[in-house]
């Protein structure tokens, strides 16, 4: 039984020790600078430092937020194309500086995100191994909204907050979310909400 345990918390340290992440990996896309070059590449991005490695030619080239307009990837992680903007943001009162975030939903109402990486511990509370503590990177995401007017809003994942964000159709998507079923602090739902009273403030 020791054998057991010692060989199934060792495999359980290897996959932990293996997990990677999007931000961990080369993607196929382009980087559009502040000056209107536009480069062709492998890209890995680094959103906590703001950061955008570009590999081309053989060579490494590396670019802050103050230098970059936008970038696109093509993420194999996820399948899909994603896209990010370099866009001023209030680090602190009155001062503000280029940060990249990228773009879940694009219209009158803007949805934004940034992602992490953070450790997260959890415990075990069965026969074997009760009280016992395992620690494991976790990738999260803070939302921002940001309105026709530039005003960015951080966005705290609680469904009041939502409703105050969307005051002027807060009975519309309260429905909505409640209908579907949606969850106001999941990547795709919130997507999906902010796509919803897009369309219901153009009509």
């Amino acid at each position: 039984m020791k054998y057991f345990l010692t060989i199934a918390l060792f495999s359980f340290a290897s996959v932990a020790a293996s997990q990677q992440f999007p931000s961990d990996f080369w993607h196929t896309g382009k980087l559009v600078l502040t000056d209107g070059d536009t480069l062709n590449g492998k890209i890995k991005y680094d959103l906590p430092r703001d950061l955008v490695q570009l590999e081309i030619d053989n060579q490494i080239l590396t670019y802050g937020a103050k230098k970059i307009l936008f970038f696109e990837i093509f993420d194999v992680t996820v399948n899909t194309y994603r896209q990010f903007y370099s866009i001023l943001y209030s680090v602190s009162q009155g001062y503000k500086t280029p940060i990249l975030f990228e773009v879940l939903y694009e219209g009158k109402l803007s949805l934004l995100t940034r992602e992490s990486i953070i450790q997260k511990s959890s415990h075990y509370n069965n026969y074997y191994w009760s009280g016992s503590t395992y620690t494991r990177k976790v990738l999260t995401y803070d939302y921002f909204f940001l309105t026709s007017k530039g005003e960015m809003i951080f966005y705290t994942e609680k469904k009041k907050d939502l409703l105050v964000i969307m005051k002027d159709r807060a009975g519309e998507i309260k429905a909505y979310i409640k209908t579907h079923n949606l969850k106001v602090d999941r990547r795709g739902d919130l997507a999906r909400i902010t796509a919803y009273y897009n369309s219901i403030i153009e009509s």
